[in-house]
């Protein structure tokens, strides 16, 4: 049999062996979310974790118990920030801030050392705004009005010709 048949096979069996989750997440541009990514048996000094972007692109890393930086995809450098006091918790979410409709797409928090992969799906949309209109506007002065008459009409001491 040929070697290359093999590949998918093996491919297959992978998946299948990784334990994973997706989950929602919804944001607004310029703002913030939280990227949820929890498991809670494992001890916080020993513990490696990589998030990913679309699969490839460094969001985050902790290796060894320690934020790793140094190949951070540019995309999100100064816009990510981690809990290292919530790790002893088993909680490894990330802050993502400044939100771009480009951070828009699929994130996974890889921990290899027990094969576990937590897949987040983000949608960043445009923050709705009220809107103003001439209805808002006209009933502001028919409510001026208003107040004006009635201040008129009740009022003791003016007089009427």
């Amino acid at each position: 049999m040929d070697r290359r048949c093999w590949l998918p096979v093996c491919v297959i069996l992978l998946m299948a062996l990784q334990d994973s989750s997706q989950e929602r997440v919804e944001g607004f541009t310029r703002g913030k979310v939280i990227l949820p990514c929890r498991y809670n048996a494992m001890p916080a000094k020993e513990v490696t974790i990589f998030w990913r972007y679309k699969d490839d692109r460094n969001v985050y890393n902790i290796v060894s118990g320690k934020s790793d930086l140094t190949d951070q995809d540019r995309q999100f450098r100064d816009r990510t920030r981690i809990f290292p006091e919530e790790w002893a918790n088993g909680n490894f979410s990330l802050l993502l801030t400044d939100l771009k409709d480009s951070d828009s797409g699929s994130y996974s928090c890889f921990i290899p050392r027990v094969n576990i992969l937590h897949q987040v799906e983000l949608s960043v949309q445009e923050k709705p705004t009220p809107e103003v209109g001439p209805k808002s506007s006209s009933m502001s002065i028919k409510g001026q009005n208003l107040i004006l008459f009635l201040f008129l009409l009740l009022s003791p001491d003016l007089h009427f010709l």
